[in-house]
């Protein structure tokens, strides 16, 4: 009785391992972040003028998400919002602003990431910029 208890134990285990590896294997390493992720390499190649063109270019995914079903509050908005190194920045327009050549990382947040993150009010989700340190 103990060994299939045993047994049952470890391919349970076996199998949540397996599991764990393969979701997060898809967000390590910044070549492997697939979609959700546009990496400055991919902007420089691109060519372009201003960060909401590489996105427009690159992942116009990330401005056309749809928006969650949920009851609207005054409180909600229906815009994606953006992110600059965790601070709130604005809407999509705003990424026109950011200086492309500081530019790291950029990165969509569905609605659920960006509600548990920034607060329940992203029903389109969220555009976080990461930008480089500068000393």
């Amino acid at each position: 009785m103990w060994q299939r208890v045993s047994l049952v134990l470890v391919g349970l285990t076996l199998t949540a391992c397996a599991a764990a590896t393969t979701s997060s294997s898809r967000s390590i390493g910044v070549s492997g972040m697939g979609r959700e992720v546009l990496t400055a390499a991919e902007i420089v190649a691109s060519r372009v003028t201003d960060v909401y063109q590489a996105v427009l270019q690159l992942r116009p995914e990330f401005l056309r998400r749809r928006p969650i079903a949920q009851p609207l509050t005054p409180f909600t908005s229906m815009t994606i919002s953006v992110y600059l190194d965790d601070m709130p920045y604005g809407s999509t327009e705003s990424l026109r602003q950011i200086p492309l050549e500081r530019v790291r990382l950029i990165r969509y947040m569905s609605p659920t990431e960006a509600n548990l993150k920034y607060g329940g009010s992203h029903l389109a989700g969220a555009i976080l910029v990461t930008t480089l340190v500068t000393p």
